[in-house]
């Protein structure tokens, strides 16, 4: 069933359905801006995106698209070696008097800033398959 979604790029509706339920962030909880919402989906949803995100680590590991610097979702790469070489090359810095700076961003929202045509166009210059990056009303 993930393989014909994938090939045909057709979710069924009814597997769109999700309960919609409120997560508290931070800061005062009478506050609605301080809660996000999390979806609940289906089983299928669950597995199917655990499908698509194994095809495509793979995919893009194989094909050399993440530079070694990208540590999120990546097999055997956590935040912990990122920590690790970024106080690294600080201490060889300091250790050589070199210079040191750096520019820190806050990426918290950066997914609802993605623009989804411009997404699907990256996707498909990196080779995926159309019927995936177009599915038709997408969850």
């Amino acid at each position: 069933m993930c393989n014909r979604t994938l090939f045909t790029g057709v979710f069924s509706d009814g597997l769109k359905c999700a309960i919609i339920r409120p997560l508290f962030k931070k800061g005062n909880k009478n506050d609605i801006s301080n809660y996000r919402p999390i979806s609940v989906l289906t089983y299928f949803s669950k597995i199917f995106e655990k499908v698509m995100q194994n095809r495509l680590l793979k995919y893009v590991t194989f094909n050399n698209f993440l530079s070694n610097e990208q540590y999120g979702f990546r097999i055997k790469l956590q935040t912990d070696n990122a920590t690790y070489q970024l106080t690294n090359e600080i201490l060889n810095a300091l250790n050589n008097k070199l210079l040191i700076g750096g520019i820190l961003f806050d990426l918290e929202n950066a997914f609802s800033c993605v623009q989804h045509k411009i997404l699907t166009s990256k996707l498909e210059i990196y080779g995926m398959m159309v019927p995936i990056i177009n599915f038709k009303n997408p969850i």
